[in-house]
């Protein structure tokens, strides 16, 4: 399955409800605050995002694409920076559009860690978020 830019795929939360997440470049997804009670009922237009992480691409193909929310002229399609942290050496850096820079612990240590997701982790932190209702 080929992901593209702002394709919207949604994801069932163990108490019912329903997460979505926005398609941005370097494999990541934007989960929006919102929530849904009913499926195929995405906050498309909104810009209110709970966190991006990459997704696997094992994981995009277990999810349902439900629509397509564009990225308006001006709108950065890359997602936000992330942090690096070396198992060996503890240097932190960080990786902002397909690059990576040396950072201090302080310039990187906020930011959400580079990974991939997987499915159940992805599902995990999302049914733990306190995230809004529509």
């Amino acid at each position: 399955m080929k992901r593209t830019l702002g394709d919207v795929y949604e994801i069932a939360l163990p108490d019912g409800r329903f997460a979505y997440g926005r398609v941005y470049r370097d494999a990541a997804l934007a989960f929006y605050r919102r929530t849904s009670d009913r499926p195929g009922e995405p906050p498309i237009g909104s810009r209110d995002f709970s966190f991006t992480v990459a997704v696997s691409d094992q994981t995009i193909k277990t999810l349902r694409r439900v629509g397509n929310d564009p990225f308006g002229a001006g709108e950065d399609s890359w997602p936000p920076a992330s942090s690096v942290r070396d198992p060996i050496t503890c240097a932190w850096s960080i990786y902002h559009r397909g690059a990576i820079s040396r950072a201090s612990e302080a310039e990187a240590a906020a930011l959400e860690p580079a990974a991939v997701w997987e499915a159940e982790h992805l599902l995990a932190r999302l049914a733990s978020r306190d995230i809004a209702r529509r």
